[in-house]
């Protein structure tokens, strides 16, 4: 008997990701055109997008041809060929009426990611860590002439981290954020594990190179800290024990959008943020960074003018539908062999390391998907409203 029940529960496993995948089969397709934006693909590999590909894949979503996303294929920005050739397919040479029927096709638009392509990254041989002149990347005019319509559309604008740093020109983002009501501090900063040059070869060593120009060539970091860098060059650096209580950044979401989202209360958060601030009262704050800061590391914060507390998720609901997210948060190493498993989201804690802090599946599982399920939703249900 005790055999049995053995054999029924590894028959069960073994059988559970066959009928996931047949349940997701059965599941109608969704109609929802996404403009989506990622002018930093380096290879195939590197698309900044992979993560809201898996969600359209995972919930079904087609583009209005009935067909699904692929993910080499349908986005604007910069497309790698073979032998160090590339092709561009953006807005920039769209003119304006082209751009106002793209605006009247398209359901929602996420700009993912504009920091576009290093010539040290592209071409072989060159070292990545090194700081380089960009050969394509940035927010361009027609990229504010087109967001413009999607709001004239009320169409719903998602951007997130870079969208509007380097190398955008500052008129286009002084533009953009008068446009949305936001205003980027000029400082980026990040988690990192490890701030030893010698045992993390990944540190940026532009970033340190820079530091220990300004501070007498030194670099006495061991520990895990955060790093801030200004548009300036300026680098700051937050040690734990030292300037820092805790090292790694915390989301905090305000307790109204919970449900809404289906996100937690808290999380950290281990990858790129750039410290933007609301200026528009009709926005709202749904989620907001906390670095808990030792009173020194507090000290050094205020005397370079950053915040240790500042917005993660700014929204607008009034008028047109707004979110800008300050972090990194489309670029997530997730597996596209699990996105046509139906359910596969109650396995989610089997998805990431709960050990490691730097694993990011964890925030792409706990707090990513989700809050785009939900936002995709809002977004199908009102087109529905619209067609019907």
């Amino acid at each position: 008997m005790k055999s049995r029940i053995i054999l029924f529960f590894i028959v069960f496993l073994l059988a559970t990701p066959l009928w996931m995948r047949l349940s997701w089969e059965i599941i109608r397709k969704k109609s929802l055109n996404i403009a989506i934006v990622d002018k930093t693909v380096v290879n195939s590999n590197s698309y900044k997008h992979r993560s809201i590909n898996w969600i359209l894949g995972y919930e079904k979503y087609t583009r209005s041809n009935g067909s699904f996303y692929e993910i080499d294929k349908d986005y604007f920005g910069f497309f790698p060929q073979e032998n160090e050739k590339y092709d561009i397919h953006d807005f920039d040479k769209m003119n304006e009426n082209e751009l106002d029927s793209m605006a009247a096709v398209y359901d929602a638009i996420y700009y993912t990611d504009t920091y576009g392509v290093l010539e040290n990254e592209w071409y072989r041989h060159r070292d990545r860590n090194e700081n380089s002149i960009s050969i394509y990347g940035g927010l361009s005019e027609k990229d504010l002439l087109f967001l413009k319509k999607m709001k004239e559309h009320s169409k719903p604008i998602i951007a997130e981290f870079n969208t509007i740093a380097y190398p955008t020109p500052l008129d286009v983002r002084l533009n953009f954020e008068r446009m949305f009501g936001i205003k980027w501090t000029g400082w980026m900063a990040r988690y990192i594990s490890s701030l030893d040059t010698v045992n993390n070869p990944d540190l940026p060593r532009w970033i340190v190179e820079k530091y220990k120009k300004e501070n007498s060539g030194t670099w006495n970091f061991h520990k895990e800290g955060m790093l801030f860098i200004h548009e300036s060059g300026k680098v700051v650096v937050l040690e734990k024990d030292n300037e820092l209580r805790e090292a790694i950044p915390k989301i905090y979401t305000d307790k109204k959008f919970l449900s809404r989202f289906d996100i937690p209360l808290k999380i950290i958060y281990p990858y790129w943020i750039d410290i933007v601030l609301n200026q528009n009262d009709t926005n709202q704050i749904v989620s907001s960074y906390f670095i808990e800061t030792s009173g020194k590391g507090e000290e050094l914060l205020k005397s370079n003018g950053i915040p240790s507390s500042f917005p993660c998720i700014i929204n607008r609901e009034k008028g047109y539908t707004f979110y800008y997210f300050c972090g990194d948060f489309a670029d997530n190493p997730t597996k596209f062999r699990f996105a046509k498993l139906f359910g596969i989201k109650s396995l989610k804690f089997l998805m990431y390391n709960a050990v490691d802090v730097t694993d990011r599946n964890r925030f792409f599982w706990e707090f990513y998907l989700p809050m785009m399920q939900s936002i995709f939703k809002e977004t199908y249900n009102s087109r529905l409203k619209k067609n019907n």
